[in-house]
């Protein structure tokens, strides 16, 4: 008998101890993680103070599998859920996050589909989930442990027509900071209408340089639209200057990544990850 439990006490030990690990160690270290979700985008990002924040959640319920692979089972809080744009290769599982984890704030661009049902119940669950609610309508910028983030769209005063912003080019972008990885620039579905605007605002004297433009130059760039040939011009790309470009995609009839965005990759000197290539992609500390 005394055999058993000093067995039972020793298990209890090392399960302790691998709970004050998990909760303590392993959680003080920056990473984005893209999630290979399929055609669709979504990024797990994780804070030294342990925080979390959610980019898209992809466009079903393989999200929860995705997160379960990174984050302890009975972790069950995102601290910020960020959603693009309403397309639902973005923000198509992000009902099931809401269903399963603890949302602290969602930030949202705003946008309204009415005519859509599944967005109808999208915003009755958010309206239910009782989290702060921040829509992104102009520049500004907010701090989460250590890392900035910077919101560059949407943006009235970038002076798109109003049927240019609606949709892609209505998108969440940001750039992030980190001393871990450096800059990181977020597009969401963003296109070239929306690229030239920013290039426009940001960079006015761009078009008579060869230099990146330091307002938009990142170590990382999560390519907009999946590679869609609508997106990342030869003048953004090499406003941006990325060292990697990744390109978050899966299966697709759009032809995602377009031949054309690859050459234009290629020619800007950036490595390329693709998720259809390499399943999730991770940067940061290890």
């Amino acid at each position: 008998m005394k055999k058993i439990i000093i067995v039972l006490l020793i298990l209890l030990a090392l399960v302790l101890g691998l709970f004050f690990y998990i909760k303590f160690y392993s959680s003080n270290k920056f990473q984005i993680i893209f999630l290979n979700v399929g055609q669709g985008d979504s990024a797990l990002i994780k804070f030294r103070n342990g925080e979390k924040m959610l980019v898209d959640c992809g466009p079903d319920r393989k999200i929860l599998s995705k997160l379960g692979q990174y984050l302890p089972f009975y972790d069950r809080t995102i601290d910020v859920l960020l959603v693009t744009h309403p397309d639902l290769d973005h923000y198509g599982g992000c009902a099931d996050i809401l269903k399963r984890y603890q949302v602290k704030k969602i930030i949202t661009n705003g946008e309204i589909k009415d005519s859509d049902p599944f967005f109808q119940v999208w915003q009755k669950m958010v309206m239910q989930e009782n989290a702060e609610n921040l829509v992104v309508f102009y520049p500004e910028e907010i701090i989460i442990a250590s890392t900035t983030f910077k919101f560059l769209s949407p943006d009235n005063s970038l002076g798109l027509e109003d049927k240019i912003k609606e949709g892609n080019n209505n998108s969440i972008v940001f750039q992030l900071q980190d001393l871990a990885v450096g800059k990181v620039l977020f597009t969401g579905d963003m296109e070239l209408p929306l690229e030239n605007a920013l290039l426009t605002k940001y960079c006015p004297d761009f078009t008579s340089s060869t230099l990146p433009c330091p307002s938009l130059q990142s170590d990382y760039l999560k390519v907009g639209h999946h590679g869609s040939d609508s997106s990342s011009g030869d003048n953004f790309l090499q406003a941006v200057n990325p060292k990697v470009s990744i390109i978050s995609v899966g299966k697709n009839t759009f032809g995602h990544p377009s031949f054309r965005v690859l050459r234009h990759l290629e020619r800007a000197g950036t490595v390329i990850w693709r998720t259809d290539e390499k399943n999730d992609i991770i940067i940061g500390e290890n």
